[in-house]
């Protein structure tokens, strides 16, 4: 199997987002609709016409380079299992409760996980296909909660119901182009339903937050971003249902092609990166200062529960709470650097200098939004050359025929895209 370290980070930040968010409290409504990326359901919920879907589709170019070319396919998902805290009675049973307090420490009911993981390896050959039936058995565990005096205060008691699906990997060479492949993963949930229409209980049978890794050996995989020239039309029929696949690696090596591929319910750029600085807090879309900023202004209260409510919550509120100046410098120090350097004038594209006034055309690739399409092929107006913090270069246009582009210049507004986004139509004016 194919050494996936390179993208587990990535991985990682996507397989726990949404797992738990800030304030990190059970009691915090929007902690009652976790887990809103990658969620596979049972396809037999999907029939029911929930809006929800049963399967997963990842499609992409394949491009053997030896003589015994494979793919190694892992995918990965969360496993939902119910925590449920019991007080126990005068009568020696137990009764379900929302949190319950034994010498000092709080256990609250809530929902836990398990990772899973499936695997399997695609030779890859014309007509090559490869399925993989999987059954996770359910469980039920007990823990008992003994007070200070040796007796039972009360239990945890934690479930979770089996899980079954089928993983199939294709491979097809492309019309056209013998020696390139079309790679198909396809991820379905066979698992029984939960009776009843809430979504808690239906992720209980479903695959949370889940993704693909491709690993390539004896070939390379396409970017389906920014293929090669020749991969064009085959990348444009690429069908990839409610996932996302990009290049992970190393862009100065070949921005077009890597050896791995992770699949991620979030949209990513190719070569994604989590950032040195950056600390797991399961909410990959807020900046890492403001949420350890955010749990240090909670109250004693708040902090108290979100401790008592995950392991993981605890972890990141005693992360907040060591957070002091000499980590808030090593969080901006390549901010502070960056402010202090001078803003960039122009850059150079295709051997020509692109400033503020330069003429160019728009040729997007990153597919960020539906923009993208819109303005593909329209020519604009270079307003300014921007630097960001990582480094990469950016021109701000606004387009030549948009009867409002004076007033988007007036008050700022403008549309950003990477050097290899933009044709320059001449030098700058």
């Amino acid at each position: 199997m194919t050494d996936f370290s390179a993208a587990r980070a990535i991985a990682d930040t996507v397989l726990y987002e949404g797992y738990l968010l800030f304030p990190y409290t059970a009691s915090t409504r929007k902690n009652q609709m976790r887990w809103q990326f990658g969620v596979v359901v049972p396809l037999a919920y999907e029939a029911a016409g929930t809006g929800e879907h049963g399967e997963q589709q990842t499609d992409i170019l394949f491009e053997p380079s030896g003589a015994a070319p494979a793919v190694d396919v892992l995918v990965r998902f969360l496993h939902v299992v119910a925590r449920t805290v019991e007080a126990a009675q005068f009568d020696g049973g137990f009764r379900e409760v929302p949190s319950l307090t034994v010498d000092g420490t709080t256990h609250v009911t809530f929902d836990e996980t398990r990772e899973r993981d499936v695997a399997l390896t695609l030779q890859t050959s014309p007509r090559a296909q490869e399925d993989v039936s999987f059954n996770f058995e359910g469980e039920r565990l007990i823990e008992l909660l003994h007070a200070s005096d040796g007796t039972v205060a009360g239990r945890v008691v934690r479930e979770c119901l089996p899980l079954a699906g089928v993983l199939r990997a294709t491979a097809a060479p492309v019309d056209g182009a013998p020696l390139l492949y079309r790679l198909r993963v396809r991820l379905e949930n066979h698992s029984g339903i939960v009776a009843g229409r809430e979504r808690a209980g239906v992720l209980r049978t479903a695959f949370v937050s889940a993704h693909t890794l491709l690993g390539a050996r004896d070939g390379t995989f396409l970017s389906p971003i920014d293929p090669p020239p020749y991969a064009g039309g085959a990348t444009a029929a690429l069908e990839n249902r409610h996932t996302w696949p990009v290049l992970v690696g190393d862009a100065q090596l070949d921005p077009q092609r890597a050896a791995i591929v992770l699949s991620s319910p979030i949209v990513l750029s190719d070569f994604p990166q989590v950032a040195a600085q950056t600390a797991e807090a399961h909410d990959g879309t807020e900046i890492d200062e403001l949420l350890r900023l955010g749990v240090l202004g909670l109250s004693d209260a708040e902090r108290a529960e979100a401790r008592a409510t995950d392991p993981r919550a605890r972890a990141i509120v005693e992360r907040a709470e060591r957070f002091d100046a000499a980590e808030h410098a090593r969080i901006h120090s390549a901010a502070l650097e960056a402010m202090d350097a001078p803003a960039p004038q122009s850059m150079v594209v295709n051997g020509i200098t692109v400033a503020a006034g330069s003429s160019v055309r728009l040729q997007p690739k990153r597919r960020a939004d539906a923009w993208d399409m819109f303005l593909a092929g329209k020519t604009a107006t270079v307003r300014k050359v921007h630097q960001d913090l990582e480094g990469k270069w950016y021109a701000a246009v606004t387009i030549d025929d948009d009867p409002a582009s004076d007033l988007h210049e007036w008050y700022g507004r403008a549309f950003f895209y990477e050097p290899d986004e933009i044709e320059p139509l001449g030098p700058a004016s």
